[in-house]
């Protein structure tokens, strides 16, 4: 989840194992023959095509589309007019604006943004180009699981910061990587010859690989062929298939799991009437009821221009349909949701899922729409859940906010590059791989989007890592944007994909570490590799104590390890256990089904209007019961676990407490209609945005979240706020100090 920021690897080369490493590999073998298999390193997840989340994938409603149905905030902000993201993703990769584009700065005039266009969209820039997504396209060459080039941006050649030095191997490490090997594969001929079962060599060994990439630290793993392919679509932003993703879901009234569609993109299969919701019944003939998600979806992925049909029921529908759908390149958005806040007060926002090679476009041609009317005042970048990906991404995400020539990241390090006897691309004459320093820094390669005079506010929690971090940074250490929400997750080191000689497989190996432009490393733990026989590296937070502080370019103190620390803290709602159990079960998605099934005509006359209901008090009283009925709710979240408590103290001869224990049960469920109560905001909520899905873009159900979000609120009243936000950005604030300043702090309503 939160490993996804990677480096390239310029060849093909096998990994050099060390001996502590192999003696992991066999110590995994023993747990195998002991019967302990971990199993296929590949998640099973079938959304894992499409990022793996419903909410990050679907494209935006049209331009002049109504607002989603909601109660109005009390906080005193709509959300209105979302751009279509569709046109956004389309024009940022096939179109080139006619003629100068006005930003309120004169810089972007008569060609200025012209130049950066073609950096972002040129894929004949060659790996030395100043940065850009450009490089990156350009170095995908076949596999196309590649990250930013390790060629040093011109502004770095020029500087001499970045210096790469080729460290030779040490005397007599291939004899003992070739003994070690070979220990390893009569370890695997015995188990297999000699286990008292049929074992899996190809799951047998994915395990041993991972625990020995595992013993040094979380990031470093091994991926199969499967796994790789998921991570060349990560990376790439695009995939071939029908924009719709598809998971098994127990449904309310159904036997048995139904395979429903948990994703429709606008532009792919929503046009053709494809919704979040519908029950899959045959692919291409194929019946889907004994048919897992990965392999249904791997039936809907194939070569851009064919064609399948698939035939599904909706709920509230007597009588199944078919659809033909065409497979396309789908471009999997980077961005969920982008709007004006507040169109009269020219605040817009942003929120940004991921890093892979699409996100720096999406992100520009967005900044563009948002500013067809003039500068902005202010800008709200949502980074919230985003778990990081491209470093490439990242440097040119950054680059849309800061001025040319500006520091964004460095790295220090090194990398796994061809041996010199190994021809480029020849997986046949590799020997040992050469390892190389990795010190290098990335700067702005072109003039901002974003003119200096808009406020920037950036939206961070505990999910906000990697790449997001290095985005965060920069913009935090040149006192471009003021920092809201919670610390972020700290992860500060760079990951380089390394393809293996057997077909399709790669290591994913951590190199480096990055710094941001103050100098410091906002990694939060230290890896040691695991003591022999264990399983995982060892793993030691950086304590308070030992943190060190840098400076940003006005003077502020910000400190290393732990994450980014945001300039105004706002801690986000918390979930209650109620709300969390509801949200395991799928509670709101299944209820969704149910009011479809009862309001299908009235719902799309509502949508053919341009307006669906909010959800009332009576819906609300109808969605207790039907939790109640279905989710073993009555009683509470708890009551399972009780009985199970129950049942062990009549075994071991205390049953006389079980009175007690009916009591604390009577007394949970009291507890439980409370939540209901006091929940109640929150819990509606999340019934608005399950029925917005199923009849609107994704967008919607995006918005529908933000209703309530005091950390988006604090960060519109400090966006509004010209002098609280120079004030956050003042030296003299006293959070970047490390004491948290009453007036920039916000704290949730309970």
């Amino acid at each position: 989840h939160r490993d996804r920021n990677w480096n390239d690897s310029a060849g093909n080369q096998p990994m050099a194992l060390s001996s502590s490493s192999t003696a992991m590999a066999v110590a995994a073998l023993a747990l195998c023959y002991a019967g302990t298999c971990y199993g296929d390193v590949a998640s099973q997840h079938s959304g894992l095509r499409m990022r793996g989340s419903v909410g990050k994938m679907d494209s935006l409603t049209s331009l002049n589309a109504p607002a989603f149905a909601a109660p109005p905030p009390a906080s005193g902000f709509g959300i209105r007019n979302p751009l279509s993201m569709r046109r956004v993703i389309r024009a940022a990769h096939h179109v080139k604006p006619q003629g100068p584009i006005m930003m309120g700065d004169k810089e972007h005039v008569d060609g200025g943004y012209s130049n950066i266009w073609s950096k972002l969209t040129n894929p004949d820039l060659g790996p030395v180009a100043k940065g850009g997504v450009g490089a990156l396209l350009a170095a995908c060459v076949a596999f196309g699981v590649i990250v930013a080039p390790i060629s040093t941006s011109a502004a770095a050649d020029q500087s001499g910061m970045a210096t790469s030095s080729t460290k030779q191997p040490e005397p007599g490490l291939s004899s003992k990587i070739t003994q070690k090997a070979d220990m390893l594969k009569e370890i695997l001929q015995d188990i297999y010859s000699g286990y008292v079962d049929p074992v899996d060599l190809d799951k047998l060994t994915d395990t041993a690989f991972n625990a020995m990439l595992n013993s040094l630290d979380p990031y470093t793993e091994f991926e199969n062929a499967k796994a790789a392919k998921e991570m060349k679509v990560t990376v790439n932003g695009r995939y071939a298939g029908v924009g719709m993703s598809v998971q098994k879901v127990p449904t309310v009234g159904d036997k048995d799991v139904s395979l429903r569609v948990m994703t429709s993109l606008q532009g792919y299969a929503y046009d053709k009437g494809m919704r979040v919701g519908d029950r899959l019944l045959q692919i291409d003939g194929k019946d889907l009821s004994q048919v897992d998600a990965p392999e249904a979806s791997a039936l809907l992925e194939g070569k851009p221009g064919t064609q399948v049909k698939v035939k599904f029921l909706r709920d509230g529908w007597v009588t199944p349909k078919e659809v033909l759908l065409t497979r396309e390149d789908v471009i999997i958005p980077e961005i969920p949701l982008t709007m004006m806040l507040n169109a009269e007060k020219r605040i817009g926002y942003v929120a940004l899922s991921g890093f892979s090679q699409t996100s720096a476009k999406e992100l520009a041609y967005t900044l563009i729409a948002l500013q067809h009317d003039g500068p902005l005042s202010s800008l709200v970048l949502d980074l919230r859940g985003n778990p990081g990906g491209l470093l490439s991404s990242a440097v040119d995400v950054a680059n849309l906010f800061v001025p040319e020539g500006t520091p964004i990241v460095s790295t220090k390090g090194r990398h796994l590059v061809p041996s010199s006897s190994a021809s480029p691309g020849d997986e046949t004459s590799k020997t040992e791989p050469e390892s190389k320093d990795f010190d290098q820094t990335y700067f702005a390669s072109f003039k901002p989007l974003v003119p200096k005079s808009t406020r920037i506010v950036v939206l961070v929690n505990g999910e906000t890592a990697s790449a997001a971090e290095i985005v965060t940074g920069a913009l935090q250490d040149h006192d471009r944007g003021a920092v809201v929400g919670e610390r972020t997750y700290g992860k500060g080191l760079v990951q380089q994909i390394q393809r293996l000689s057997a077909s399709g497989t790669q290591i994913k190996l951590t190199i480096a570490k990055y710094y941001t432009p103050s100098g410091r490393c906002i990694q939060n733990k230290v890896y040691t590799e695991a003591a022999r026989g264990s399983y995982g590296a060892k793993e030691t937070k950086i304590s308070e104590a030992n943190k060190k502080s840098f400076r940003t370019d006005k003077g502020r103190v910000v400190k290393d390890s732990g994450g980014i620390e945001p300039d105004v803290v706002v801690k986000g709602r918390s979930i209650g256990l109620l709300e969390r159990e509801l949200l395991s079960k799928n509670a709101f998605f299944q209820w969704a089904g149910e009011w479809e099934k009862m309001h299908q005509v009235e719902a799309e006359q509502m949508v053919a209007d341009g307006n669906l209901a909010g959800v009332t008090d009576e819906m609300y009283d109808g969605f207790i019961r039907f939790a109640k009925a279905n989710f073993q709710m009555a009683g509470g979240p708890f009551d399972p676990a009780l009985d199970k408590l129950k049942e062990a103290l009549a075994e071991l001869g205390y049953a006389e407490a079980n009175p007690d224990v009916d009591v604390l049960k009577t007394h949970m469920a009291a507890l439980t209609d409370k939540e209901f109560i006091t929940h109640k905001e929150e819990l509606k909520r999340h019934l608005q945005a399950a029925i917005n899905e199923r009849f609107f873009p994704a967008a919607y159900k995006y918005a529908s979240t933000l209703q309530g979000d005091l950390q988006l609120k604090a960060a519109v009243d400090l966006a509004e706020d010209q002098a609280q936000y120079a004030q956050a950005l003042s030296p003299s604030n006293k959070l970047a100090s490390g004491a948290v300043s009453p007036s920039l702090s916000v704290q949730p309503e309970e």
